[in-house]
């Protein structure tokens, strides 16, 4: 709850602080995982292009964002008024995939997605 005014390179440094804690979680161990294959790759090729398509992956999200930050501005302040009910629908999933996790109930969900919809397998 810092009060740093926008635009300025501190609070850019405090934001880039706070993005990077909270996912490093989350691309830590992919990311590992994609520098792995990349070290253990027979080619030098091959390991810049998983590098490649990794850092694309990443990254091209963020600047399609960024391309229509303008025109989505408007739609989301009509979402805003939902923002309260969708912050804790949100965090309801959150809880049932937690408690799914911890019963070992989304093994049995997961298996029952691909029977019901083979094309899930395909996938990835």
């Amino acid at each position: 709850h810092l009060d740093l005014p926008g635009g300025q390179p501190v609070a850019s440094y405090v934001l880039g602080l706070a993005f990077g804690f909270g996912w490093t979680p989350c691309i830590g161990p992919i990311l590992g995982a994609i520098l792995t294959a990349s070290a253990t790759s027979a080619t030098i090729g091959e390991g810049v292009a998983l590098l490649a398509v990794y850092s694309a992956g990443l990254g091209i999200p963020f600047l399609v964002v960024a391309g229509f930050t303008d025109s989505i501005a408007g739609r989301l302040r009509g979402i805003g008024r939902w923002g309260r009910r969708l912050h804790q629908a949100a965090g309801g999933v959150m809880i049932l995939m937690g408690l799914a996790m911890m019963t070992g109930r989304l093994s049995a969900l997961a298996y029952w997605l691909l029977d019901t919809f083979p094309v899930l397998a395909r996938i990835g």
